[in-house]
């Protein structure tokens, strides 16, 4: 599957069998059981065949066709919102996904809320809880010195897994070395190779010389770069692009990550979401 043909009907029949939380449970549970969190150059984790061989099948053939991602500005990048049943979303990249054929928001619900949110989210939270405590006084000292105001940052909080957005990136689309905003505690990737498995469509780690300021970073709240702070790095890792995988590291002021392509007439697809203290009313 191309991404790049409306699907009418689910290429699987009796696609709804593997909705099966129970059963995508004990796949994903047996993979993060083998899984040792890396602290170089940050708290991260790497799960090859993070999902059940039939399930990601399943939800690599419902990727959306590239047609039904919103138009931007710019060519090299389109993103999709999923909004699943009770979610409430208010996002203008959700615009055109209730218009994709019902199975496909089926499987991406399931994915979203079940798996995504239901089981890894939740692990996530356990094996990256120091750094996500540390984040969350960050955020509170913030909040009660009138540095942010968003309703979101007033304590307490409730950090769960948002809904993510399917992201679609094609040469020249860059990523210099950031941090996330300040919501999100952490950061999970999936990797969805269109028949293209490539190092280059990966993402890559960084050592940095310094950590960005608590100051800054509370500042905007946004995303924040470590050239604009002045803060050198240099890579340290590059996480391959691989079918099945994920990628999941902490939101610290320390975590440089970027990428950026070069190859003409490919598209990368990858699936992206945090741990959030927004809730799903929240633009992401």
């Amino acid at each position: 599957m191309t991404g790049t043909e409306i699907l009418l009907e689910p290429p699987f029949s009796g696609y709804r069998t593997l909705l099966d939380a129970a059963r995508e449970s004990r796949h994903v549970a047996a993979r993060l059981a083998t899984v040792v969190r890396r602290d170089d150059p940050f708290p991260h984790v790497w799960v090859e065949d993070v999902l059940s061989p039939e399930f990601y099948e399943l939800l690599n053939a419902a990727w959306p066709a590239i047609s039904s991602f919103p138009e931007e500005e710019r060519t090299d990048r389109r993103d999709l919102v999923p909004r699943p049943p009770g979610t409430n979303l208010k996002d203008k990249r959700t615009n055109t996904y209730d218009t994709l054929p019902e199975w496909i928001r089926d499987v991406w619900a399931f994915f979203v809320l079940d798996v995504n949110r239901g089981i890894i989210g939740r692990w996530l939270l356990q094996i990256f809880e120091p750094e996500m405590d540390a984040r969350l006084a960050l955020i509170e000292r913030a909040w009660r010195a009138g540095q942010v105001t968003k309703d979101y940052f007033e304590p307490p909080y409730t950090p769960q897994m948002n809904v993510g957005r399917l992201m679609m990136r094609a040469q020249g689309y860059r990523l210099r070395p950031h941090v996330d905003a300040l919501a999100y505690l952490a950061t999970a990737l999936y990797y969805f190779p269109d028949g293209v498995e490539s190092d280059e469509l990966g993402t890559t780690l960084y050592r940095c010389d310094g950590e960005l300021d608590e100051t800054a970073l509370a500042a905007t709240g946004r995303t924040s770069y470590f050239y604009d702070a002045g803060v050198a790095t240099e890579p340290a890792c590059a996480v391959p692009f691989r079918r099945n995988s994920l990628l999941a590291f902490v939101n610290s002021g320390r975590s440089a990550h970027g990428m950026e392509i070069v190859t003409p007439g490919i598209w990368r697809r990858a699936y992206q979401s945090h741990i959030s203290i927004k809730n799903d009313r929240h633009h992401l």
